[in-house]
């Protein structure tokens, strides 16, 4: 696993040794995702044709492609690029806006993190069912969530579970947090698939609102792939959204 990405993502650094741009595969396929750093736009169109030349071979490329970048845009176009709709949409929250409420849980449900509550096989199994429909864990997945846990973002009281009366996983969401920034990106939230609709996700992302907020963070993001997702995330009090469209090269 800590090798995976060696594979799948490409740095490029400035003269200083800071971060610059990257490409990452996050996925290990076909599709990519370019991002540069304020100031380093003009890296986009080395990073496209290092992504082309290298990862071709994978398949029909493809890309996510934030509306704010313009200027990749053009270059995807040149590069025989085309859009093939909205993909995802991305929620801004400013958390002294929104924080506060509280959604009821149903009687014998609670809210735990995983400091307090550390069943990571119980978080990993409803990730699992919410986001693939499986009901087995692997000794893979196992390494794969261990490692992932490891990203220096990663703050275990900011991933929140809800716990039925039988102290099942049953919804959950994490934040990843960069308090440099003061912002944080909540992801991975579900609802385990005999859980839906009873107002689950709102209430733990509502409770991610709140530890965020008390944290002294100014601002989250949600992004939203699927037509439900977005709904209730525009329903949660997003101050402004952003648009994601992909870009599939033509063959």
């Amino acid at each position: 696993i800590p090798c995976y990405l060696g594979d799948d993502a490409h740095l490029w650094f400035d003269a200083f040794g800071s971060l610059a741009g990257f490409v990452v595969s996050e996925n290990g396929d076909a599709g990519f995702t370019i991002f540069t750093a304020k100031g380093n736009g003009f890296l986009y169109r080395e990073i496209l044709d290092w992504t082309v030349a290298h990862w071709g071979g994978r398949g029909k490329l493809s890309t996510e492609v934030h509306q704010e970048q313009s200027e990749l845009v053009e270059l995807l176009q040149e590069a025989g690029f085309a859009a093939d709709g909205v993909v995802a949409v991305t929620q801004k929250y400013v958390l002294c806006d929104v924080a506060g409420d509280e959604v009821p849980l149903p009687d014998g449900y609670r809210i735990v993190d995983m400091v307090a509550h550390p069943d990571w096989d119980g978080k990993r199994l409803l990730q699992l069912d919410a986001f693939q429909g499986r009901t087995e864990l692997t000794e893979l997945d196992r390494r794969a969530y261990r490692y992932s846990r490891e990203c220096p973002v990663y703050l275990p009281q900011f991933d929140l579970s809800i716990l039925d009366e039988a102290g099942r996983h049953v919804a959950g969401c994490q934040a990843f947090v960069d308090a440099r920034n003061g912002y944080a990106e909540i992801e991975r939230i579900c609802t385990h698939s005999a859980y839906r609709r009873r107002g689950l996700a709102a209430a733990v992302i509502r409770a991610c609102f709140n530890r965020l907020d008390a944290r002294g963070i100014r601002l989250t993001y949600i992004t939203g792939y699927s037509p439900g997702a977005q709904a209730l995330y525009a329903k949660l009090g997003a101050a402004s959204c952003s648009s994601w469209t992909v870009y599939r090269i033509r063959s």
